[in-house]
């Protein structure tokens, strides 16, 4: 949710910089009529503020980037995109370097998505009927300090996910923070009259797209684990037909098959450095711990290394070359091996005609080429090799660097693309070949050999082998595809939606990428059965049941929900924390029973900085608690010799643990200085006398009457509304 804000205001702002001096197709006069249109919708700072403008056209249409920006480093900022017509296409509002403290909201979600169905009604009168709130906005967090909403467009009643509203109101506030609308303006839209069957789409997936079983890798602190399960053959972006059944996909802008992507220069060489997975080094050790590592694990040297990739013909390293740096790492993920990196030029005057730089990753052990990329200006632009006479050049290369890997992967037709260069002739000028790792005969989409091939030059640009040294699990007892399939359907299913091929890109992506020509041409929609994302399309293989990306059982990402809190004297504070994902595992949360120390400790964690125990809701491992009281240990939350996870919490250890967390504990250690009223405080630990004055003085805990009853063991209702009250703070 908030990549696809952050993106689409930063796209905008590109393009406010990159086309201020474009010509408009209007007169002056456009641009007052979007400032008042602008200033009759929003509040707009005037004074101490500075305003500027950029803009961009498209046919008839231009678009106006509007900005308002106070003086000075702490003040606000508004962005505001309107087109010519009065639609407002994105909005942004910035208050300054505000701190990021974790707070509880001051207007509920249901308040705040009143205040966004009211802006989106203002904004765009008679649509709100037409959208469908994305249940995915509706979960927020402790650490945003907004709430999030995304409403995507429907027509009659099918999904156009292409076309979407979101906005973000202010927690505290309930101010609009963002706003942005993406949308065609014209489509036209196919009956959905005469349409397949759900069934018949079924089986028409089943023999146009597909699942298959296939080996995963997750990357871990520890390296990385295997897992098998059944996935989708294609991508996301394949389709089945809603008419005929066939596959079918978005298209691209560019390009003369559906694989085609349009790269300028640049691009190209960044891209093939990045296939090429040159200089991804995990760690990299000075010259004093390479030449102990060598010595210790007998690793070839730097010289030897050197030898062997001017002996790879494919590179033509003559004397002309020379090493620039070079460095030894230890491979990631799986952290099991040494590479070295070497970096030869030919001519150091990066300006010269002349020069060239060769990239070459070497398995430090065994002397396997890794990778490599070939930077190297060429003089040519006529395209010498269509893509089939570059591919058996390609594999001819392989047979001979990895005969034998080669061997145990096959050519990947779903992935394999040619990236368009424009040259006089339009012919892909550089491609790129995979080909994917099958281990016992199932494909590993995470490994394999990838090659760019530059069909100008004729030669071979970069080459990239990822393949783990590493145990995969036995598929002997995965289920039967048919299994799936019923399990896929059943769980996960099909959806009608409304796509876009990408001839006719969305409104705000044309006006965020100026190079796509204008066209009055209308939008075209196509009506296809699409696989439902409201789950992963990832089924464990011996089992069935539906993984994340990590290979772990899927848990729904939503707010926390309890069945037996209706009538509780904590219900409105469980509530809050519970829509924050603040709480214990349900549906059942039995109020009324004690906490265990772990638990209370649980729920600090979900509220400090840091993601690790966010959302959890309870410790499934010994190494989980482990893990948990390593953190808080670190933190100076709990002491050593504190821990004692299944012990019921007190009342005043309560306090302890809370006051350390929001690092008030070097004042609360000073215990004389505290004048402690309550009637028992000589039953209070006279180590803990400072941590309940505070406490009390805060709020975070009362007393029974005049009594504190420091001993008594805390009830999770109790110890709730303690983590409620001290997020108040």
């Amino acid at each position: 949710m908030k990549s696809k804000l952050v993106l689409a205001i930063a796209l905008v702002m590109i393009v406010s910089t990159a086309l201020s001096g474009v010509a408009l197709a209007k007169e002056d006069t456009g641009l007052e009529d979007a400032i008042k249109r602008v200033k009759q919708l929003f509040v707009i700072p005037e004074e101490n503020s500075e305003f500027s403008y950029s803009a961009s056209s498209r046919g008839d249409i231009t678009v106006w980037m509007l900005n308002w920006q106070a003086k000075g480093d702490e003040g606000s900022n508004v962005f505001v995109t309107v087109d010519s017509t009065g639609d407002i296409l994105n909005y942004h509002f910035y208050k300054g370097m505000e701190q990021n403290n974790l707070k509880l909201p001051k207007i509920s979600r249901d308040e705040a998505k009143a205040k966004a169905e009211e802006i989106i009604e203002k904004l765009n009168p008679e649509i709100l009927d037409s959208l469908k709130l994305m249940p995915i906005a509706q979960y927020t967090s402790i650490y945003d300090r907004t709430y999030y909403f995304g409403y995507v467009r429907t027509h009659n009643g099918i999904l156009v996910p292409s076309n979407d509203i979101w906005v973000e109101i202010d927690k505290q506030t309930g101010e609009l923070v963002s706003y942005n609308k993406t949308w065609n303006k014209d489509i036209i839209f196919p009956s959905a009259e005469k349409i397949l069957s759900l069934k018949e789409a079924q089986e028409a997936y089943i023999k146009n797209l597909g699942l298959r079983l296939t080996y995963n890798a997750v990357t871990e602190n520890d390296g990385v684990t295997i897992y098998a399960a059944y996935t989708p053959i294609y991508g996301s972006e394949y389709y089945i037909d809603a008419f005929t059944g066939e596959r079918t996909t978005r298209g691209f802008e560019y390009g003369t098959d559906e694989y085609g992507i349009a790269f300028n220069e640049a691009v190209k060489k960044s891209r093939a450095l990045f296939d090429a997975g040159i200089g991804s080094a995990d760690v990299v050790l000075t010259p004093e711990e390479i030449k102990a590592v060598e010595e210790a694990a007998g690793l070839l040297t730097q010289e030897e290394a050197e030898k062997i990739a001017r002996e790879l013909k494919v590179l033509e390293l003559d004397d002309t070359f020379v090493v620039d740096w070079a460095n030894l790492y230890k491979e990631w993920p799986t952290r099991t091996n040494y590479n070295w990196n070497l970096y030869f030029v030919k001519d150091t005057d990066k300006s010269s005609e002349d020069y060239c730089s060769i990239n070459v990753s070497i398995n430090a052990k065994t002397g396997e080429i890794l990778g490599f990329n070939i930077n190297k200006a060429s003089k040519e632009n006529t395209v010498k090799l269509d893509r089939e006479a570059a591919k058996k050049i390609v594999e001819e290369f392989l047979k001979e660097i990895q005969p034998e890997k080669f061997k145990e992967t096959e050519y990947d037709e779903i992935t394999d693309r040619a990236i368009i260069l424009y040259s006089e002739n339009q012919q892909p000028a550089y491609h790129v070949f995979n080909y994917t790792r099958k281990v016992k005969g199932v494909p590993f989409p995470g490994n394999g050999i990838s090659v760019g091939f530059d069909a100008v030059t004729g030669k071979i640009q970069n080459y990239k082998l990822e393949w783990y040294d590493i145990g995969f699990p036995s598929v002997e007892k995965a289920l039967e595809i048919e299994k799936i399939y019923e399990i896929f359907f059943e769980e996960i299913g099909l959806e009608l939606q409304y796509i876009t091929d990408g001839n006719n890109v969305v409104y705000m992506e044309k006006v965020a990428a100026d190079a796509v020509t204008a066209t009055d041409k209308k939008t075209e929609a196509k009506l296809v059965y699409a696989v439902n994302t409201k789950k992963p399309a990832i089924l464990d293989a011996d089992t069935g049941i539906i993984l994340d990306g990590s290979g772990k059982p899927y848990k729904e990402n939503k707010a926390l929900e309890y069945t037996d809190i209706s009538d509780h004297y904590a219900k409105k504070q469980i509530e809050i924390l519970a829509e924050m994902g603040i709480g214990l595992e349900g549906p059942e949360l039995k109020p009324n029973e004690k906490i265990k120390q772990k638990d209370f400790l649980l729920l600090i964690s979900q509220t400090l900085n840091g993601y690790q125990f966010y959302g959890k809701t309870s410790l499934s491992s010994g190494e989980e608690t482990e893990e948990l009281y390593k953190n808080l240990i670190r933190q100076g939350i709990v002491k050593e010799g504190e821990k004692n996870p299944e012990a019921y919490l007190t009342r005043e250890d309560s306090v302890k643990f809370v006051i350390r967390a929001l690092g008030y504990d070097k004042v609360a250690d000073i215990s004389d200085i505290f004048n402690c009223t309550f009637k028992d405080k000589d039953e209070i630990n006279p180590e803990l006398i400072g941590y309940v004055v505070i406490a009390k003085g805060l709020k975070i805990v009362n007393g029974y009457g005049e009594y504190f009853r420091p001993k008594d063991e805390l009830k999770k209702a109790d110890a709730l509304i303690i983590i409620y009250n001290y997020l108040q703070i």
